[in-house]
């Protein structure tokens, strides 16, 4: 599940960077809007730069979640013997990888949100559809990363009740 989500980071990753260079390669257009859909199209424009922080603050929340949880793995794993250690230290490495998915996450989010600022991608409806698609898809994925980790912790409490105090 783990590699799934960093391959998925990392096609996200080239899909943005195609996107980025296609922008940029295509002419400027001088098109004369009436300024009622130039207001709409930097509403448009606001609502989804404030949800991609949104977004880059949860994928934050996460990593520093998933650190702090892997660290308590750690702590328990030198008290723990036996089964019980290997057991918190897969969850150890399984907290890591939640925690280097989110930061790889959070980085191409902030590639996204410059691309957002561009004003010929505003203009574009199909970027537009597709980066909100996007959008949605980063956000399923912080949350199957949110649900994850509170598996673990279940996981957590559950192992920490095997070791001796």
């Amino acid at each position: 599940m783990i590699a799934t989500r960093t391959r998925t980071a990392a096609l996200v990753a080239v899909a943005m960077t195609s996107g980025l260079a296609l922008a940029q390669a295509q002419p400027q257009r001088q098109q004369h809007q009436p300024p009622a859909q130039q207001q709409q199209q930097q509403v448009t424009m606001q609502q989804q730069m404030a949800q991609m922080q949104q977004m880059m603050q949860r994928m934050d929340q996460i990593g520093a979640r998933a650190q702090r949880m892997s660290q308590t793995f750690a702590q328990q794993m030198e008290r723990a013997q036996g089964a019980t250690r290997q057991q918190q230290q897969i969850f150890q490495q399984m907290c890591d990888s939640v925690n280097v998915s989110a930061r790889e996450a959070r980085q191409n989010m902030d590639r996204i949100h410059q691309m957002l600022q561009d004003r010929t991608l505003a203009q574009d409806q199909d970027m537009q559809r597709d980066m909100d698609r996007l959008r949605e898809h980063v956000g399923t994925m912080a949350t199957g990363m949110e649900e994850m980790l509170a598996t673990m912790d279940q996981v957590q409490e559950r192992l920490r009740t095997r070791i001796p105090q």
